[in-house]
């Protein structure tokens, strides 16, 4: 049997032998990024694969009736587990002082930074199958398409809302104890492994609904007086983010996009935001 502990451990030995955490001369937009951390020390949660949330998001008002459920990207899944790795401040504090355009730092956190979930997904199903348990990755499955506009047949932030990671904000981020401004991953295995308990009941428990993050969103795709749930307008955020999708300076000359403003200077970026002067456990 294998143990959460041995499967961090492992993980956490992978990424800093093979420098995943770190950007490549190669990669580098500005010569001085090269080597920047993208992440700090991820969390985990460890949802059941047959926990009667998942079922809801076949609801058209929840997701889509064609989203895959975990025993469908795997036939005998006992566990889903999600992970959440939090951006630097170095990443964080560039794309605060940025102005309206994105930092080279976050377009960093962007797209080496979804690399380094990739390379996370597989090496965790490795360690699982040489273990002799089955694992998936949905994200990298050839089956993961998109369903509806915005809408994919696997969310990696629903799925770490049922596996106890935290709760959805007005920006649709989802909000953790080490906040907002991150990325997700998440695999599914035939591992039965102890199921991190919830420590909430809504959706949206943790956002305290202050604004900021529509007050700091360039496209003006957030409108709180629409309500938590139904407070951001994805076409109007998608299309931002097109028209500044281009190829940054660098040797790799990689397409580079983001913006992320909803996600710094908030007060979830970092953690679990006060509410009534108490912070949240």
């Amino acid at each position: 049997m294998i143990t959460e502990k041995e499967i961090t451990d492992r993980l956490e030995q992978k990424i800093l032998a093979g420098g995943w955490n770190r950007i490549k001369p190669e990669d580098a937009i500005r010569k001085e990024l090269a080597g920047m951390p993208i992440y700090d020390a991820p969390i985990f949660g460890f949802g059941d694969a047959h926990d009667p949330l998942f079922h809801t998001w076949k609801k058209p008002q929840v997701m889509h009736p064609d989203v895959l459920l975990p025993e469908d990207w795997l036939p005998g899944a006992r566990t889903v587990i999600s992970y959440f790795f939090p951006f630097t401040d170095q990443v964080r504090r560039a794309n605060a002082k940025a102005g309206i355009r994105p930092a080279d730092e976050w377009l960093h956190g962007r797209i080496e930074g979804q690399e380094m979930i990739a390379a996370v997904g597989r090496e965790l199903c490795s360690i699982l199958e040489e273990k002799g348990y089955a694992a998936v990755c949905p994200s990298l499955d050839p089956r993961f398409r998109m369903v509806a506009d915005y809408v994919s047949n696997w969310s990696e932030r629903h799925a770490a809302y049922i596996c106890g990671l935290g709760t959805f904000g007005l920006s649709k981020g989802l909000i953790t104890r080490k906040g907002i401004a991150g990325r997700f991953g998440s695999v599914i295995t035939s591992c039965a492994l102890p199921i991190t308990e919830r420590p909430y009941e809504g959706l949206t428990d943790y956002c305290i609904m202050c604004g900021k993050c529509q007050r700091n969103c360039p496209a003006q795709a957030i409108d709180r007086t629409k309500g938590c749930l139904a407070g951001k307008d994805h076409t109007l955020c998608s299309a931002y983010i097109n028209e500044n999708t281009r190829a940054v300076c660098g040797p790799s000359q990689k397409m580079r996009y983001g913006c992320g403003k909803c996600q710094v200077d908030v007060p979830c970026e970092r953690g679990i935001p006060e509410r009534r002067g108490k912070r949240q456990a």
